[in-house]
């Protein structure tokens, strides 16, 4: 793993943080979740913005370099990134942005003429930027719009060219915010009546009664409405995975992967605080989270567990939720760095593991009980070839159709939950409903 450039700045900025963060990010393999917890928001913004859009800046970085074969070092090539980033995408005043990036390339030490002709010739080009030109169309589409090729071939393939743009400008959009309301604690109205009470502005979800949408989580935190434990946040695709296991007061559940604890959460709340919901994960620290945040939503029937899966103790359950790990192709709006951590082989490996987390939670669900298999990943893989195969092996298994559960925009023809962020406006979601026969 390579070191991470200390720069010697003079002083501290917005921009040389947020150069730090990146180059821990593209240098030292940190999550930009990792960033979040200690970052200014103006310093996130610029982390994600160049993160998200890293494969396009450096095309157009490269566009306006007069010796293209010349090695930039790391630190400089993340200072231009961000220069070039504000001035293309951020739509921040670009000369003033030339002089400040300048400045930070004078107090690093670093060349001065070259940050200059850069960001001027991109203030010139600004109206009429170069685009791709390497011959092959989809991967000119995936400079354009900063994903990787082998992705943008599979969506182009499974959708179509169009399409596929649709999809990858909205998996850069700024994430939208959607929150849970504890309804353990409040009402929807009276969450949102309570909002507006302080000056802000929300809208109640179409699909969800629980669930709210905001432009900004500014508000609930400065007002403590996330500390009491009134709301959390929380996209509607997973939401609606929830209302698929459909989880009634008094029953006992399992949520067989828990962490952060999301679903977990929302089931427990819509079992009213009553019988057992039961979170297992193996992560024990992720586990703490899970659990302080019960506490706070007043949720007493959450019981965690670290515990190994494939490996676990059989306790059956009414209904189980196996919301397995996966590639994340749903949430790369959100996931800013993921897409440049996944390569098409892990299909291979998640797959397998989704396959044996499946068998294993077999025995978990009682005779006449549900399992709900469920993704954050849009890819047929690890989604409806998984649920196919499960099935083919084990025969006392059937679907049940999730459109007698959720809005019919969401339901597939096969009778799952599907949501596309481009169709859906919201996070991409898979799961099936399965009964296991009597």
């Amino acid at each position: 793993m390579k070191k991470v450039i200390q720069a010697d700045f003079e002083t501290s900025t917005d921009r040389s943080d947020a150069i730090q963060q990146l180059l821990r990010i593209t240098y030292d393999g940190a999550y930009r979740s990792l960033v979040d917890r200690s970052a200014s928001p103006r310093v996130v913004a610029l982390v994600s913005t160049v993160t998200r859009w890293r494969r396009y800046l450096r095309f157009l970085l490269r566009s306006f370099l007069r010796n293209k074969l010349r090695p930039i070092p790391q630190a400089l090539e993340q200072l231009l990134l961000l220069g070039i980033a504000e001035i293309v995408l951020l739509n921040a005043p670009p000369h003033a942005v030339v002089n400040e990036i300048v400045n930070l390339a004078r107090s690093m030490r670093f060349s001065t003429t070259l940050t200059n002709g850069v960001l001027r010739s991109v203030v010139r080009a600004h109206a009429r930027l170069p685009e791709p030109e390497t011959g092959d169309s989809v991967r000119d589409l995936a400079i354009r719009w900063s994903h990787p090729t082998w992705l943008v071939r599979r969506y182009v393939k499974r959708f179509s060219v169009e399409e596929a743009a649709v999809l990858l400008q909205r998996n850069n959009d700024p994430p939208a915010y959607t929150v849970r309301i504890n309804q353990i604690f409040m009402e929807t109205v009276q969450f949102i009546e309570e909002l507006e009470d302080h000056g802000f502005q929300a809208n109640q979800s179409g699909l969800l009664e629980e669930y709210v949408h905001l432009k900004s989580l500014g508000p609930l935190i400065r007002e403590g409405f996330i500390d009491r434990g009134l709301c959390s946040v929380h996209d509607e695709s997973s939401g609606l995975v929830v209302a698929l296991l459909d989880p009634q007061p008094g029953e006992t559940i399992l949520d067989a992967c828990a962490a952060p604890g999301g679903k977990a959460l929302a089931i427990a709340c819509r079992m009213g605080g009553s019988g057992q919901l039961h979170a297992w994960d193996i992560h024990p620290n992720r586990l703490r989270k899970v659990e302080e945040m019960a506490k706070k939503q007043g949720l007493e029937n959450v019981h965690t567990r670290a515990v190994n899966f494939l490996k676990s103790s059989e306790i059956q359950s009414d209904r189980v939720l196996l919301d397995v790990p996966c590639s994340g192709t749903g949430v790369l709006n959100k996931r800013a760095d993921l897409r440049w951590r996944r390569r098409e082989t892990d299909l291979i490996e998640l797959a397998k593991l989704q396959h044996d987390l499946l068998d294993a939670a077999v025995t978990h669900v009682r005779p006449g009980g549900q399992l709900v298999y469920s993704t954050c990943s849009i890819e047929p893989e690890e989604n409806e070839m998984q649920v196919d195969s499960f099935l083919r092996r084990h025969s006392n298994f059937v679907i049940e159709h999730a459109g007698d559960f959720l809005p019919a925009a969401t339901v597939t023809q096969g009778g799952y939950l599907a949501t596309l962020p481009h169709r859906h406006q919201m996070d991409g979601a898979f799961a099936a409903r399965l009964r296991r026969c009597m």
